[in-house]
């Protein structure tokens, strides 16, 4: 659906303009029928299985006194599990007598709270003891609000699906039988002809380079000043304390500028403050740091008195790293803004010239 048209004015690859299109109604809103029916598919399927426990819970719920059997902590490798997990093994009797064990993954303070082989609170479903949870139902207005959204937005792509079949379907047939190759390109490129497509952009070259630098240069650019006024607020007001590691994660992205796949690595954490509250926070780190650093460690941080969650590593100082990029986003984005200028100034002289 894309395509580089030339326009036979400018020197060397200047003179391609950008050309983007949909040949008819019917394919554009398949198209668009496609993205909503798969962002529909990921929000129910993250969601309908939680929704669904929520609701018997919430409908048939029943408490039971449970026992602690085991707890166990699945640590993060870089061989292995790339995330650090907490799980809890308790048993508890139904009201009617049947005895059910269950292992649920819990959050890491919730872990830290339940004692091995000490009591423990346990809500099931009357008609299925094997749907339990540990605690009290904490509601399902969240579940049901991103299940409603899947469903609208899975609606609306259906809705879209149909419409487009229904003009693909009631789309004119303008030819009869192709008798030979040479009779059927020509009539193909005469109905192209008098069937002009429903969306087409033709883009100067300088408003696609300079409009790319701009937003690059602009993310670049905002995000390098947010993290050195941090970082000038951390010299300046931080407190040092003593953090417990929860939690490693390693993800893998992909990065555009050098082509290639980069594992990001993750340390979350929980510290107590000088008037006894605990805050969670986490810091991106390197690899080799990853690696050194075990769940249950202790490790220095530094946070924000004033906002707690406003936290990183000790030892994880950016330094002069955090200017980098300023750098970037202060060359890139007046370079944007000069090309779109430019872009602009261009296009106003050839309109004039082919006006006269």
């Amino acid at each position: 659906m894309s395509a580089f048209d030339g326009d036979g004015q400018g020197p060397g690859l200047l003179r391609w303009s950008f050309r983007w299109q949909f040949r008819s109604k019917s394919a554009s809103l398949l198209f668009a029928s496609a993205v909503l029916l798969f962002v529909s598919f990921i929000f129910v399927a993250l969601s309908a299985k939680d929704a669904y426990q929520s609701h018997r819970l919430a409908a048939e719920g029943r408490v039971a006194a449970g026992t602690v059997i085991k707890k166990l902590m699945h640590r993060a490798s870089d061989n292995g599990t790339s995330n650090t997990s907490y799980d809890v093994s308790y048993l508890f009797i139904t009201a009617d007598g049947r005895k059910i064990q269950s292992t649920v993954t819990v959050d890491p303070d919730l872990w830290d709270q339940i004692l091995e082989h000490g009591p423990v609170a346990v809500e099931y479903a009357a008609s299925d003891p094997h749907i339990n949870r540990i605690g009290a139902s904490a509601g399902v207005l969240a579940i049901d609000f991103i299940l409603i959204i899947g469903s609208v937005v899975g609606l609306l792509g259906a809705t879209l699906a149909v419409k487009g079949l229904l003009a693909l379907r009631a789309a004119p047939v303008t030819a009869g039988p192709v008798t030979s190759k040479a009779h059927g390109a020509s009539l193909r490129r005469r109905i192209a002809v008098e069937q002009p497509p429903l969306w087409k952009v033709r883009v100067s070259p300088w408003f696609v380079v300079g409009s790319i630098l701009l937003f690059v240069g602009s993310i670049f650019l905002l995000v390098g000043v947010l993290v050195v006024r941090q970082e000038r607020l951390f010299h300046a007001h931080g407190l040092t304390a003593t953090a417990l590691v929860l939690t490693k994660s390693s993800h893998v992205e992909y990065n555009r500028q050098n082509n290639s796949h980069e594992t990001k690595y993750d340390v979350g954490y929980r510290f107590t403050t000088p008037d006894g509250r605990w805050e969670r926070g986490s810091d991106e780190v390197d690899g080799q740091t990853w690696k050194s650093i075990r769940e249950r460690d202790l490790i220095p941080i530094i946070y924000l008195p004033e906002r707690p969650a406003l936290s990183r590593l000790a030892a994880n100082d950016p330094g002069t790293g955090s200017w980098i990029a300023v750098v970037i986003g202060g060359t890139l984005t007046p370079g944007g803004i000069l090309l779109l200028g430019y872009g602009f100034f261009d296009a106003t002289r050839k309109h004039r010239k082919d006006r006269k």
